[in-house]
């Protein structure tokens, strides 16, 4: 008969039998970490990993270690079950239930669909600490059902797409589990005293600091961390100010690292959304922004019926907005591959949808954005050359404004650009209208047009009649818009 106490967070295992022979817990059975996972990342080492000599075989799985008929995988399954289990024959085998894998939120009814994941792999564990374990201490981990962050369910596909990697390379595509996958990774590290490589020290580091407190790791052993949270981890995310100084001093504030280069998805970023709740979504915004002249609205949904754009890519004048596409001058990928993988969904919409900098979108020629695509500056550059260096210091600008990474490559090509534009073109600290593509326009002034929609509130431009204006939701006589919304008007 066996009982199972926790004393001060420890648990513990009190065995008491009829026979002689007293069964004994190894001495390598590992407390349960109880501490926040920043604070677990600060307690474990940073060494290179052990390659070489590792087999599956040497860690003893699913064995039956409590003697009930019931191996590991049997036991996870039937404890992490959202309903009653069904088992058939005399080795306890679990032939239906119903199971949600936290690494891509699907549901399961049939055990043959789904896997037993070590969350720190086998050969993860092997390569960080555990060559040097006693032949019971890895049997230990590999059976661990005191601590619920050691083994998961997970979808068989997604666990083969896992494998042996640590989160420097793999993140589950359920993004609002991410933080709770790394605090659990956290967790059984320190529990079972395992190092950490440079490259998954930092990575780690970096993606909790995204994360919300609340993502810390639960402190009782019995709490079950095999569903996904209700809603995505967020931190409380703002406008970021926009950004002063040359582009080449802005350029030297970038980190050099290379690109994380996988599990991108556009969805990740929710984008063309209506974020300040006036019924038009960021494409229209954007439309009605970059008008050289005031554009016709659809009333009903905020719908841009007609407008008059200039591409600044190329040139090209357009009055049919089917001609335009809205580009993200740091595209999704980009800024994915960039460091925007660490980010929350938060942060990754206001990024999307970002109006409070004109530089970040930009409406240009379907034609053109398509042939830009993902691509950064050491493989595309607008086609208009008498735009290259305000593209490249728009650029510079969204990287530095967003603490965005660049690669060798990119940053080689961005510095030799920005040198050749002179490295001293001034990042402003207000760019709410249209990259100015007017020849009569003096250097560095930025033309609106009288009347039409703008934002942010309280910015300033000029006309071509080289008056002031201002974006402000009421007339100069202090008279609303009936539509409550900003518009450029004298002032």
């Amino acid at each position: 008969m066996k009982w199972r106490i926790a004393v001060h967070g420890v648990v513990a295992i009190v065995v008491l039998s009829c026979s002689s022979t007293s069964q004994q817990v190894s001495a390598s059975s590992q407390p349960v970490v109880t501490v926040p996972p920043l604070e677990g990342l600060a307690k474990i080492v940073v060494a290179n990993e052990h390659k070489g000599g590792y087999g599956r075989s040497l860690f003893s799985e699913n064995k039956d270690l409590d003697k009930d008929g019931c191996n590991t995988r049997a036991e996870v399954l039937e404890r992490d079950s959202l309903v009653p289990v069904k088992k058939s024959g005399a080795r306890c085998t679990i032939t239906s239930g119903k199971w949600l894998s936290a690494y891509d939120g699907r549901t399961w009814l049939l055990g043959s669909d789904v896997q037993i994941d070590h969350l720190v792999s086998l050969k993860e564990v092997w390569d960080s600490g555990g060559w040097a374990w006693s032949a019971a201490q890895r049997s230990d981990y590999a059976n661990d059902l005191g601590n619920r962050f050691t083994l998961n369910v997970a979808t068989k596909s997604e666990n083969a797409k896992k494998g042996d990697k640590d989160p420097s390379n793999y993140l589950p595509p359920l993004v609002s589990y991410r933080c709770a996958y790394l605090s659990n990774w956290v967790a059984v590290k320190v529990q079972w005293n395992l190092s950490m490589d440079q490259s998954e020290y930092g990575r780690v580091r970096k993606l909790l600091q995204g994360c919300a407190p609340s993502s810390s790791t639960s402190t009782s052993s019995t709490t079950s961390t095999s569903t996904p949270r209700s809603g995505t981890p967020t931190t409380t995310v703002g406008v970021l100010p926009l950004v002063e100084g040359s582009a080449a001093a802005q350029l030297a504030s970038i980190v050099v690292e290379n690109e994380y280069s996988s599990g991108y998805m556009r969805e990740l970023f929710p984008h063309w959304k209506d974020l300040d709740g006036d019924s038009c979504d960021t494409r229209e915004e954007v439309l009605i922004r970059d008008s050289l002249t005031k554009v016709q609205v659809d009333p009903f949904g905020c719908e841009v019926v007609a407008g008059d754009w200039l591409s600044p890519y190329d040139g090209a004048r357009w009055s049919d907005k089917s001609n335009i596409d809205i580009d993200h001058v740091v595209a999704l990928k980009e800024a994915w591959d960039s460091g925007a993988w660490a980010w929350t969904t938060a942060q990754r919409t206001l990024y999307a949808n970002d109006l409070s900098d004109a530089r970040t979108l930009l409406a240009v020629t379907d034609s053109v954005n398509q042939s830009k695509s993902d691509k950064d500056p050491s493989n595309w550059l607008p086609p208009l050359a008498s735009y290259h260096c305000t593209y490249i210091s728009d650029w510079v600008s969204v990287k530095a404004r967003w603490k965005l990474s660049m690669d060798q490559s990119e940053y080689g090509r961005v510095k030799k650009l920005v040198e050749s534009c002179g490295g001293t073109s001034t990042v402003t600290s207000v760019l709410s209208t249209v990259p100015s593509v007017a020849s009569t326009a003096p250097s560095g002034v930025k033309y609106v047009s009288p009347g039409a929609y703008c934002t942010p509130i309280g910015a300033r431009g000029i006309a071509e009649s080289k008056a002031s204006y201002l974006c402000a939701t009421t007339s100069a006589t202090g008279a609303a818009y009936a539509d409550g919304r900003a518009r450029w008007r004298k002032g």
